[in-house]
Parts: C-alpha cells; structure tokens; sequence
C-alpha cells in the first residue's frame, strides 16, 4: 500500500489578536480564572475584509511553491462559515491560488469535523490510485460570529489551515487502514443561519465524551494489534473548540487507560497533550482547522519527537461525528513546519482593544447577506495600510448586487 500524509502545513491565525485578559476585565470576570478555565491566552479576530475565502487562501499562498500548485488535482475546503449557500468558496479559493483549470474542488461542511472530513477524501483518493500522481489540497477555514457579554464569548476566534497531501509526505503519514469512527443525531452546537450560532454546552460536552469513547473504542478495534494507550501514542491531539477542552478529552481516554488519579492524569496531559496547544492558545477556537493546528503545535514543541513515533488524533463535529485515527511523523517534520514562520506571523498581529474588538464585530455583523457593501478598509488604525498592502494576501474587495470581488494586494 501506497504511503499518504501531509507534504506541506501552514497555519493562519487572522491578522488581529485581543488578549483574554482584556476581554475578562472588561466583563467584570476573574482574568486569571478565565485563562485558567479555557487555557487562551489570546484569541484572533478578522478585520472586516476577511472572511474564510482570504483566510483560506491566505494559509496556502506561502506554503505552495508554482510547482505544487501545479501538481494538484483535488481541492477541498473544510468551513461552516461559508460566505454562499450555493457556490463553494473552493472556487473563488481556486482562482485566488492561481490553480490550473483541470482540478476537481468542492466545499464540505460537518461543523468543526469538516476539516477532516475533506482530508479523509484527498487520502482516500491518493491511496486508490484514482489522483493519477496528483496532490491535494485540503483547507479548513473559520471563525466564530458576535457573543457580546455571553460566557461562550471567552472561547471565540478563528483560524485557518492549509495542508498538501500527497504520495510523498515529509510532516506526516497517515495509518490509512487505523481509523475509528462514532456518529449520532444531537443538537449540541449548530448555525441554524447565517446570523445565529446557538447551542447548549452541556450537551455539546457530553456528545464530545461519548464520540471520543465510540470512536476510540472503534479504533482499536481496526487497529489490528493490541493499544497501550500510554505507550502507543506518543503525543495525543484533541478537537479544541477551545484549547482547555483538549484536558477533558484527555481525561475520557486516560481513565479508560486505567488512569485514573487527578495528579495522575494532569502530569500525563502535560506530557502527552499540552505541546499540541502551543498555537491554539494564541487563536482560541479553532474549528474545522484544529487537528491541524495542534500538529502544528506538537512539531513545534515536542523537543523529543522522533521519526516513526505515533500521533493520536481525534476529531469531533457538533450535530454529531467523531473520528479517531493516526499518523507516523517523519524526518523533515520540524523543518517544513519551521519553514512556514507560523510564530513569527502570529507575532506579528496587532493587538486591539475590548472597544476596537466590538467595533469590528459589529461591523462585520453588518456585512452578513448584504449585497452591497465595501469592508471598512480603516479599522484598528489603518491596520490595511500598515500590514496588507504589498503584502500578496487576499482582501475582500467589494460586495455589489452579491457578486463578492477577492484581490491580492
């Protein structure tokens, strides 16, 4: 069997940040409880003329080389932020990355499951033999909508992520054959419209538990060989629709390991888990892109990562699907990520104020199925002037009668 894993991985955690501790000040709320309890420290925001076209595209344009670009043959993008319920934005995400005409693209929605869901298919794909030696390449883009004065305010954000699967990975080679799956119907977390994003947390938390449980229970399964849960995984990635949630899932497999002990399971996270919250701590949510920004986060953090040790990963949509499977790392895994410069393009992002952060949200709020408007080019200081221009990122231009005009600048 053909091996199938990621080639090249980027990360784009937006162009503005707010520090959590701001927010929780300004919410009358125990900045030190609130860190502690989401494990965010600061969370991304959008300026208005961003949404999950640019940040999409923006993830890839500095991971492809006009070469991988045109090797590709598949696109599939990941979001339920989509700014069309009709075209996918994997065209106008095509057409921004300069892609040839001959590949096939479409757009996949499953909550927060959806990036993977697109990866399932790009690997299924290459290891049928059906690419033909093309690559594919796989988006999850999206961000949270306006929560003014809600608890869930405090686990917002957004990111995106791009990765190139293909026949020769260097980050990462999937175990094609290891894979668990869980699925039920439940309203935990849904988006009824494009407006409204509504949901019960308890609910959501008890539907993530028991799809990581069946998931992992089917994993090991199909495994084919006996699982040491503290030795077979070297580092475990979890879905994070916020960072601390990663302790939760952590906490579901350890006692089904038999570890059972609070402290026990704490100094276990730590050594297991944490390292996969390096960047997700900088983004807060992370959606359809957070299996892949704890990979990320793991290359990046776990000093003793070695070629041929084995990832963990689950993978949770509300509504709902679970998904348990895992990758071997490989040699050229830290250097690809390094490559990319992720820290340094997260350092770079301005910080804005609790007032700037409102003011932004509620523009964009506007902006929801508008058919004519230009994005608020001003915003957080000029911050387009300063950061955008000349710097090759795509910009949502101008919306007019719905037609939506993207340009790099």
């Amino acid at each position: 069997m053909k091996k199938v894993g990621i080639e090249k991985i980027n990360i784009y955690g937006c162009s503005l940040c707010m520090d959590q501790i701001d927010l929780a000040k300004a919410r009358n709320r125990d900045p030190e409880r609130v860190v502690a309890d989401f494990l965010i420290d600061t969370r991304s925001l959008n300026p208005p003329y961003e949404d999950t076209v640019t940040m999409g595209a923006n993830a890839a344009l500095p991971m492809l080389s006009e070469d991988d670009k045109k090797d590709i043959g598949m696109l599939i993008v990941g979001t339920e932020g989509s700014v069309d319920f009709g075209k996918p934005i994997s065209t106008n995400i095509h057409a921004a990355l300069g892609l040839p005409p001959n590949v096939r693209n479409y757009e996949t929605k499953h909550a927060c499951y959806s990036g993977v869901a697109a990866l399932d298919t790009a690997i299924n794909w290459i290891a049928s033999g059906l690419n033909h030696g093309k690559k594919a390449l796989v988006i999850a883009a999206d961000f949270s909508r306006k929560h003014f004065h809600k608890d869930h305010e405090f686990v917002l954000g957004g990111t995106a992520a791009a990765i190139l699967v293909s026949e020769n990975p260097k980050v990462l080679e999937y175990e094609i054959m290891k894979r668990g799956s869980w699925t039920t119907n439940v309203y935990d977390t849904f988006r009824p419209s494009a407006h409204a994003e509504v949901g019960n947390n308890e609910v959501s938390l008890y539907s993530y538990q028991d799809a990581l449980e069946g998931a992992y229970a089917d994993y090991i399964e199909k495994a084919g060989e006996t699982v040491d849960f503290d030795k077979y995984f070297k580092q475990n990635i979890y879905h994070m629709p916020f960072p601390g949630m990663a302790f939760h899932g952590h906490r579901v497999l350890c006692k089904i390991a038999d570890i059972r002990k609070k402290s026990e399971i704490e100094a276990h996270f730590n050594i297991k888990t944490l390292p996969s919250l390096r960047y997700a701590r900088r983004v807060g949510s992370t959606y359809g892109a957070s299996n892949f920004v704890g990979l990320c986060g793991i290359i990046k953090s776990c000093d003793d990562l070695k070629a041929g040790e084995r990832i963990g990963f689950f993978s949770y949509g509300s509504g709902c699907m679970g998904e348990y499977y895992s990758g071997l790392v490989l040699p050229e895994a830290r250097k690809i990520v390094d490559s990319m410069k992720i820290d340094e393009a997260f350092d770079n992002r301005r910080k804005v104020s609790v007032a700037e952060y409102e003011r932004i949200e509620t523009l964009r709020e506007g902006y929801i199925e508008n058919p004519d408007f230009t994005p608020d080019f001003s915003v957080a200081d000029n911050w387009y002037d300063k950061h955008y221009a000349g710097s090759g990122k795509l910009v949502l231009k101008q919306v007019k009668d719905f037609f939506r005009t993207y340009e790099r600048v």
